[in-house]
């Protein structure tokens, strides 16, 4: 096995925009916005007998085992994707870097089959690093975001600073700041689950995802599109599967 330096893992470029800067009680503080993103860093990859193939294959030996079946990969096709026989696609992961405000964080909590991290407001001091925020769905001009920004983030800022310059702990000044947070996290994902979610939230995949809310539709369709190259076989046939949706 290769040995890696774990100590130069890159960081993330969120391509985050400064919206406002200001000192309040001597702190010079920022604000940023971002788009919701999510990036795919990591996929179950076979080892052993099946290093070498695709996470496919992983697929393929599951079924194989549990119909006593030739490597098929129509098997898969049929009774895993198909007719919902979803254990055994449950056997790949995909592991994704993402980032999205604390409303859609509550959201994505829910898929509770889901292996989650999150950015810590506890131990993130906004005054250092500045205050990464998601404009709401329906905040979609300049004069919309410039009204957000003055009469919503702001003052809520300044609060959270005033808990933390009167000796208050970080955990105590955070519930001063809104669902609008970006918060950044990773997620383990196995295919079941995000075929699921996209049945559900995806606006561009599923007609369930039609009333979906923009950002967690645009979160679950970016990491449906991710998987590509790594289950070509069977994208198609994935895609048609979320488009029929969950009912």
């Amino acid at each position: 096995m290769e040995n890696f330096d774990l100590t130069t893992i890159p960081n993330r470029n969120w391509n985050k925009e400064i919206e406002e800067i200001w000192e309040h009680k001597g702190e010079v503080l920022k604000i940023y916005s971002v788009e919701p993103q999510a990036h795919l860093i990591g996929v179950t990859m076979p080892v052993g007998s099946l290093e070498g193939y695709s996470p496919e294959a992983i697929l393929v030996k599951a079924f194989m085992k549990n119909y006593k079946t030739p490597a098929k990969p129509k098997v898969v096709e049929k009774y895993g994707l198909r007719k919902g026989h979803s254990e055994p696609i449950e056997m790949i992961d995909f592991v994704f870097e993402n980032i999205y405000d604390r409303a859609t964080e509550a959201q994505m909590n829910r898929y509770r089959h889901n292996s989650k991290n999150y950015e810590s407001g506890r131990y993130v001091n906004y005054i250092k690093h500045g205050l990464t925020i998601v404009f709401p769905g329906d905040v979609k001009t300049d004069d919309q975001k410039r009204d957000f920004i003055e009469n919503t983030v702001v003052p809520d800022f300044e609060r959270y600073v005033d808990v933390l310059v009167n000796g208050g702990k970080q955990q105590e000044a955070r519930r001063r700041l809104g669902l609008y947070v970006a918060v950044e996290s990773t997620i383990s994902v196995n295919l079941r689950s995000l075929i699921h979610m996209a049945q559900q939230r995806s606006r561009e995949l599923s007609p369930n995802g039609r009333e979906a809310e923009p950002q967690i539709s645009s979160i679950v369709t970016q990491m449906v599109e991710q998987i590509r190259p790594y289950v070509p076989t069977f994208y198609n046939t994935i895609l048609e599967v979320i488009g029929e949706g969950y009912r």
